[in-house]
């Protein structure tokens, strides 16, 4: 069994983070200083919504596990010739809600968007622009799903080709720290977006143009950690020009599941040799002999059953 030197280039899931501005960076980090020291993040609650990571994770969340491909025989010709190839992975269910693995629902959300959205520039040659759309309060009553619908009406008479839009239904008091119910709309969109004032006479509602941003992913990352979270509801949603019917976007992360090799679907693999009893808790990617990992969970047992 050897680490892998040279092969074929691998689409990562994870966003390079050197991308990303310093100051970015900071205020990033800033909704997790709000998590521990704000008194209501794990209990504010208006019409089902509540703020991500509140939720108790499954047991195995958060714990590392294999992946790899045991076809030997498409492995001919390249380094991984009569061996198999395995890679640690750490088990996530993705939600919003877990307490262990909403970061890594973070960082995949913010990736797929930014990806969505920088493709979008490259075909239209715009730029992205962080519009801020706050309801007024006698219409704080209505269900989200409405809400929305006069949003979207509103983008569309302000020129909003496209974008994405992330439901926000509370905001924090930084002086008294807690959070408070307020719901506003943060979208990242396109177009000349003008008219603001007219809108905010005509609906009441009040429409932000806070312009470009130094880092997309920075800005959809920091938008989605403290998004409004609810059963049956989707986070991001896409309008315009960008929606999923608009523009199709190549799903390259399926690249990261599948084998380096010969291209088949990594699947869960067990340890028969050295990390039989635990893998490492890190990122390692392996070349093996065959006999020593098997896809049955079983096979340990069996093995040593025999002997």
């Amino acid at each position: 069994m050897y680490p892998v030197s040279q092969r074929t280039e691998q689409v990562t899931l994870e966003y390079d983070f050197s991308r990303v501005e310093p100051e970015q960076n900071k205020r990033r980090s800033e909704i997790f200083e709000q998590m521990n020291e704000s008194s209501n993040w794990f209990f504010i609650q208006k019409h089902g919504w509540h703020l991500p990571a509140t939720l108790e994770p499954h047991e195995w969340c958060g714990t590392w596990s294999w992946r790899g491909c045991l076809n030997v025989n498409g492995h001919s010709g390249s380094e991984c010739s009569n061996k198999v190839f395995v890679k640690t992975f750490q088990k996530s269910c993705y939600r919003a809600d877990c307490q262990v693995c909403w970061k890594k629902w973070l960082a995949r959300e913010s990736n797929k968007s930014t990806k969505r959205i920088e493709k979008y520039e490259e075909l239209s040659g715009k730029s992205v622009k962080h519009i801020v759309i706050s309801v007024p309060k006698w219409e704080y009553g209505k269900d989200k799903k409405e809400l929305a619908k006069w949003a979207r009406k509103i983008l569309k008479e302000v020129k909003a080709d496209g974008g994405c839009m992330v439901f926000h239904p509370f905001r924090y008091n930084r002086e008294e720290k807690f959070w408070y119910y307020s719901p506003h709309f943060h979208v990242l969109g396109f177009g000349w977006i003008e008219a603001v004032a007219q809108a905010y006479q005509k609906y009441g509602w009040i429409v932000k143009n806070l312009g470009t941003r130094d880092s997309t992913f920075a800005t959809v990352y920091y938008q989605l950690s403290h998004a409004g979270i609810r059963k049956h509801n989707h986070v991001l949603t896409w309008f315009g020009d960008l929606s999923y019917s608009k523009l199709e976007i190549k799903n390259d992360d399926d690249l990261n599941q599948k084998c380096p090799y010969c291209f088949e679907k990594l699947i869960e693999v067990y340890s028969l040799g050295a990390y039989r009893d635990k893998p490492p808790s890190i990122d390692m990617e392996l070349i093996a002999e065959p006999y020593e990992w098997t896809s049955d969970k079983l096979g340990d047992e069996y093995l040593y059953a025999k002997i």
